[in-house]
């Protein structure tokens, strides 16, 4: 049976990302994203409040780069990746951390449009390949 390891999120950045240049000079770039369930109230009175939840973003590479340029606190984006779990010693306690290695990141602030090739088409998704993927709008759609 195969297996697939892939989380897509949709949501807000929570703080300016963090960059960094590693030690064989690939740029790497981290940030938090919050999704929320809408609260609402039942039939019965109950009332059941938002619930957020934050979710870990690593990109690599030519992402970060995009990462380091476009994308700010309160940014609206799309990511989409693999799930990682790491472990690390901090005051002498075993922590682990979970996140999402980012393959594909697409930027949904209007304000946020990049253009291409001096301005010519408008790109807001980007993978690792470095090839913009095709907006919505140029995909023939078979339904």
């Amino acid at each position: 049976m195969a297996s697939v390891n892939m989380a897509v999120v949709v949501g807000f950045v929570g703080s300016d990302p963090r960059v960094a240049t590693i030690r064989n000079g690939m740029k790497t770039a981290g940030f938090s994203v919050a999704t929320t369930e809408k609260g609402y109230t039942a039939q019965n009175g109950t009332v059941y409040p938002d619930r957020t939840e934050w979710h870990n973003i690593v990109c690599w590479g030519r992402l970060a780069d995009i990462v380091e340029r476009f994308v700010k606190k309160g940014s609206s984006v799309y990511v989409q990746g693999k799930m990682r779990s790491r472990t690390y010693e901090k005051d002498g306690q075993t922590r682990y951390a979970f996140e999402i290695e980012c393959e594909t990141l697409q930027l949904l602030d209007r304000q946020n449009e990049v253009s291409h090739n001096s301005g010519q088409q408008p790109v807001q998704t980007w993978t690792p390949s470095q090839q913009p993927m095709p907006q919505s709008d140029d995909i023939d759609t078979p339904f």
